[in-house]
């Protein structure tokens, strides 16, 4: 990736000094599509939760709203999640955590950890363990992953166990990401949020770009990292890519363009980490946001 220089008008840390391997994050990846997103393509257009012994959606949880808490002593004790799709529709890919590539799904209904004949298979406990939770689903065309690749969601989720009123916390948890115009500090249509497995094509596009992550109300400061291994560390909303200093005259932000480099022509990866407001070493889980560039 071109090397590039960063704003530094908004308090931020810069640093370009190479970082711990990101393996060790708990992160959910993407993987990047050969096609710009098209709405009649294949499409998973949200998650919801499954009593495994029902068969049928949690009340409230269908979909799963962005950032929510699943308290397991108010939810059945067998889960799964079921991927809710539109268009032509061959196969999901789910990734949980840090793994990528969970399960592949074929046949509907789409879930997460399988289902026989329509019955829902219950997820093992670790899939629900206390803490956070990314689960992603692309669409394919075809079987087995295959074919032509739509778009796709990602759900960040907290699970906790028992009444945590007085002793808990705010989700630390980054909701999507938000392809911001810098020249109008408005999203770019179409992309609030990103969708998942997006190819952005530079010449369908504002000329100035910018990224904003999208946070929970526990979140006081978001790390970028290129695949480079610079990073960028924010340290108040908005959280940007490439930084933002706020106008006193209109009291609204003004985002800075991304330098070139950013956005240029080719795959790139970027690892966005939330941190606690109340623990600066305390953070949520990351989220790997795997993109290609075309001009």
């Amino acid at each position: 990736m071109p090397a590039f220089s960063l704003p530094r008008r908004k308090p931020s840390v810069l640093m370009l000094a190479a970082l711990a391997p990101l393996a060790s994050l708990a992160a959910a990846q993407i993987r990047p599509q050969s096609i710009v997103v098209n709405p009649s393509g294949p499409a998973v257009t949200s998650l919801t939760l499954i009593n495994a012994d029902t068969n049928r959606p949690v009340p409230g949880y269908d979909p799963i709203p962005p950032a929510a808490t699943l308290d397991l002593s108010k939810l059945p004790a067998r889960l799964n999640l079921r991927a809710n799709t539109a268009g032509p529709v061959g196969s999901i890919r789910f990734g949980l955590d840090s793994k990528s590539s969970y399960r592949v799904e074929n046949v509907a209904p789409y879930a997460l950890c399988g289902n026989n004949g329509g019955a829902y298979v219950a997820c093992p406990s670790s899939v629900f363990s206390p803490g956070h939770h990314s689960v992603s689903a692309a669409a394919y065309t075809g079987a087995n992953a295959s074919g032509t690749a739509g778009s796709g969601v990602l759900v960040n989720f907290n699970v906790v166990r028992g009444n945590t009123a007085g002793g808990g916390r705010p989700p630390v948890t980054i909701y999507s990401l938000t392809l911001i115009d810098a020249d109008s500090g408005r999203p770019v249509p179409g992309y609030d949020p990103i969708p998942a497995g997006a190819r952005l094509k530079l010449s369908a596009l504002p000329r100035h770009l910018n990224v904003r992550a999208n946070v929970a109300p526990g979140v006081g400061r978001v790390r970028f990292v290129w695949e480079n291994g610079q990073t960028r560390l924010e340290l108040g909303v908005p959280f940007t890519l490439c930084g933002d200093q706020p106008d006193r005259k209109t009291r609204k932000d003004h985002y800075f363009a991304c330098d070139p480099g950013v956005f240029s022509p080719g795959e790139h990866r970027i690892t966005v980490t939330p941190y606690a407001t109340w623990s600066p070493n305390v953070s949520g889980p990351a989220l790997i946001w795997v993109f290609s560039v075309e001009r």
